[in-house]
């Protein structure tokens, strides 16, 4: 869960108890991540058949279940293989990488093969689908109720008593202040390279060539000398053919934008454009996310460490309270406005730039987003040896949060690290 920028975009700790340290996702299977359509729908991805809802209708869904594989390149997979335009594909939110996960899936245009037994379901290393079934809607972003989570954290160094005990303090602490920060975890900015918030930053602005140089060429520690001496060399040469010949082909988005930029002859509005909404949308959207995670940051350093009770210019929405997520349609006042005017003063970034009319073509008209969560039905499974050191004690826990909403951000006030 470390990371060298996690100062800069997450939210600070706001629990005292000590944390029992330790690491997640040492497995993929340590972190099972199950999507919650409703109440009586949970995608469980040790589950081999799952009743979708619905009504019948054009759409195909199903679940795809997968293993260490970002959810971008799992549909990716899918478009080759189905041989299905990306944009003709949907879902309700990502899923985690390095984990196994459930979700739903929606394609339009598969209706005639899968009535006549041509679709074959996928039953790869990384992933595999089945469930398939026809249905009236489509699927949306945030059609979902939130995700279940079933998390193994190892290499810890208490016995398993002291682990215990530890788990149950930090989470008595978790309730009295009634909830843990609503931020976005590292993975909405990207958990190996966190760049899509730069990427967001210069779009907002308008600049597209830019926006696909950062992406393309920046170097970010960590990655491979392979992968570095790729982009170091778009960066410095935007010599695309040779670009495509040094990046290594799991890098697919990568590569689909040099090969846009040769045949759109370097419109890099177009080749931006080329891009699949969804994907699109990911670049302003984190640049949104670092902002209301500097929002929470000021509002819990500087003006209130009470989530029960909002500042000037909060809202409440079904009980909980909601600040602003800035963009094209926000409405600011009050204490928030104070406090947003003072990020954005650092970020050397005019209000006024989110009605820049690209905005409205990308996304991010702006919304509002819970402050603060708490864990619903959150079980210690069990504590015990780690398997895969003697030495250490692993635990199992298990809970719920909703939709949009980061197991990470909860872990990190129960391991301190």
């Amino acid at each position: 869960m470390k990371n060298n920028y996690s100062s800069e975009l997450l939210t600070p700790l706001i629990t005292k108890s000590q944390g029992i340290g330790g690491e997640i996702k040492h497995f993929p299977e340590d972190f099972i991540v199950s999507e919650i359509i409703d109440k009586e729908h949970k995608l469980d991805p040790r589950l081999e058949k799952i009743e979708l809802p619905g009504k019948p209708g054009l759409f195909l869904h199903f679940v795809l279940v997968k293993r260490d594989i970002d959810t971008s390149d799992a549909l990716d997979w899918l478009t080759r293989l189905w041989k299905v335009e990306r944009n003709d594909i949907s879902i309700a939110g990502s899923k985690d990488k390095r984990a196994l996960t459930a979700q739903r899936v929606c394609i339009w245009g598969l209706k005639e093969k899968f009535e006549s037994g041509a679709l074959s379901t996928l039953d790869l290393p990384k992933m595999k689908t089945h469930s398939l079934c026809l249905r009236l809607k489509e699927i949306r972003l945030g059609n979902l109720w939130g995700n279940a989570f079933n998390i193994i954290i190892r290499n810890i160094n208490q016995f398993q008593e002291e682990t215990r005990k530890l788990i149950e303090e930090s989470l008595e602490d978790i309730s009295t202040k009634g909830g843990v920060l609503n931020g976005f975890g590292i993975q909405r900015f990207g958990e190996s390279r966190p760049i899509t918030h730069q990427v967001g930053r210069i779009l907002v602005q308008g600049d597209f060539e830019l926006a696909i140089k950062t992406y393309l060429g920046k170097v970010i520690d960590g990655e491979s000398e392979e992968v570095q001496k790729a982009r170091k060399t778009y960066w410095e040469t935007e010599d695309c053919n040779e670009a495509l010949e040094l990046f290594p082909r799991f890098l697919t988005i990568e590569r689909k934008l040099l090969r846009e930029l040769i045949k759109r002859r370097m419109n890099y509005e177009q080749v931006f454009f080329s891009l699949p909404p969804q994907f699109r949308k990911l670049f302003v959207h984190a640049f949104q996310a670092k902002l209301f995670n500097r929002y929470l940051t000021v509002r819990w350093n500087k003006h209130s460490q009470n989530l029960q009770e909002n500042i000037a210019g909060e809202t409440i929405k079904d009980g909980r309270i909601h600040a602003p997520i800035i963009g094209r349609k926000t409405v600011l006042s009050g204490d928030v406005r104070n406090i947003y005017e003072e990020i954005l003063n650092e970020e050397e970034i005019d209000v006024n730039i989110f009605q820049n009319p690209i905005i409205q073509k990308i996304g991010g008209q702006g919304t509002s987003r819970a402050i603060s969560f708490l864990p619903d039905d959150l079980q210690i499974e069990n504590v015990l040896e780690d398997e895969t050191n003697s030495t250490k004690t692993k635990t199992e826990i298990s809970f719920k949060i909703p939709k949009g909403s980061y197991a990470t951000e909860l872990l990190r006030e129960i391991m301190k690290n």
